[in-house]
């Protein structure tokens, strides 16, 4: 089952490109959707995309149709990420000044807009507790050269953006928070080891732990809503792609195996299926896979005009 599972998804992403290429060469502009959350009922997928000429925040249903644009503001609006009820998305956008990326929240339809952070750099890739209460997020603080550029660190604040505290120290990268089921944990990867791989620490940084093996390669990661696995992307063998394995890190296996690189991996809130970002030769796109990996149907972007 795996083997036909990966030849189908490489299938899929190799027609994808074919596709974009021709496209390309006919002078049109391909479109990019990146970046995909499921929401709490697991009927829509908000997601990054540069399909209107800047890149902005849309949600579209789960099978791929009914897009809608949310954001229109200059700069690189990206990561959305839907609040437990489903009322509320927070991204992060440099919309403020077009310097610092700050972590923004606003309706479900794009209404309501409020900025939560005031910090110097880049805060981003935000994500809300399993409570609504608090947002965890990455922050790089900004640096005047000839000094040296800071390190990615992990932050958490409450919903409003007040009381901030920082969860890690600055001494290595520390990226992509992901809250455990409870919230009491963060799932993030950091290159803390010499090189890029997967951890977890209590949601005040202690107890922090490897659970990569060490050997490779390992990004962005992302619990099961269970907690039982955890699925993320690894460069372990060639291209980066997407592995699964138990929540203490044993059993890996691959996912999926396509023709691009298949960035992060999000799950659906009942666990059966993951949404996939995948990039290749300056394009990107969205697949949805089932939790096994097999029926990979790509969603996005549409045929670029």
């Amino acid at each position: 089952m795996a083997s036909r599972c990966c030849a189908s998804a490489s299938v899929v992403a190799r027609a994808a490109l074919f596709a974009v290429s021709v496209v390309l060469s006919l002078g049109a502009r391909a479109a990019n959707d990146a970046f995909p959350h499921w929401s709490p009922d697991g009927k829509r997928i908000a997601f990054t995309s540069d399909r209107d000429g800047d890149w902005e925040i849309y949600t579209m249903a789960a099978d791929g149709s009914d897009a809608r644009r949310l954001t229109s503001a200059p700069g690189r609006d990206a990561h959305p990420a839907y609040s437990p009820d489903g009322k509320r998305l927070v991204f992060q956008s440099p919309r403020a000044d077009g310097k610092n990326v700050q972590v923004y929240a606003m309706d479900v339809d794009g209404a309501n807009v409020v900025r939560l952070t005031d910090l110097k750099g880049f805060a981003g890739v935000p994500v809300y507790s399993p409570d609504g209460k608090r947002i965890a997020f990455q922050w790089r603080e900004a640096s005047e050269p000839p000094a040296p550029a800071k390190k990615w660190r992990l932050a958490t604040m409450a919903a409003d953006g007040s009381d901030l505290r920082l969860v890690s120290g600055g001494e290595a990268n520390d990226q992509v928070p992901a809250w455990s089921k409870d919230g009491r944990r963060l799932l993030f990867f950091s290159d803390r080891s010499g090189r890029n791989q997967v951890h977890v620490m209590n949601a005040d940084g202690t107890g922090e732990r490897r659970l990569s093996d060490g050997k490779h390669d390992d990004f962005v990661a992302f619990w099961s809503p269970d907690n039982a696995r955890i699925a993320f992307s690894s460069s372990r063998d060639g291209t980066v792609d997407i592995f699964v394995a138990d929540a203490e890190g044993a059993n890996v296996r691959r996912l999926a195996q396509t023709a691009a690189n298949d960035r992060m991996a999000t799950w659906s809130p009942d666990g059966k299926r993951l949404a996939i970002s995948a990039d290749e030769n300056n394009a990107s796109w969205i697949y949805v896979v089932e939790a096994d990996g097999s029926k990979p149907v790509r969603l996005s972007p549409p045929v670029p005009r």
